[in-house]
């Protein structure tokens, strides 16, 4: 569990605040709704398969994009190297 030392002078709202930020990074809330009812073995996996097809979909969009951002020109908007190109 997430532990914040409060600091001298420090407003209880801001600590609350980075307490919760802590509870989000460990994915205490998640977990918790996650526990809250019980889930059905068919559920479970169908949970997993869509989170497989959403990780994997992701990994292809990055791999698209690095493609595409490698197929662009470089020095496009660089007067400078133009400039000593024609010289």
């Amino acid at each position: 569990m997430p532990t914040v030392r409060v600091r001298d002078n420090e407003n209880f709202e801001l600590s609350l605040r980075r307490f919760k930020r802590l509870c989000e990074k460990a994915g205490i809330l998640a977990d918790l709704r996650r526990h809250e009812f019980y889930e059905k073995p068919t559920w479970k996996r169908k949970r997993k398969k869509a989170a497989a097809v959403k990780r994997y979909q992701k990994k292809i969009l990055r791999e698209h994009m690095a493609l595409e951002r490698d197929r662009q020109p470089t020095g496009t908007g660089n007067r400078r190297e133009k400039e000593k190109e024609a010289a």
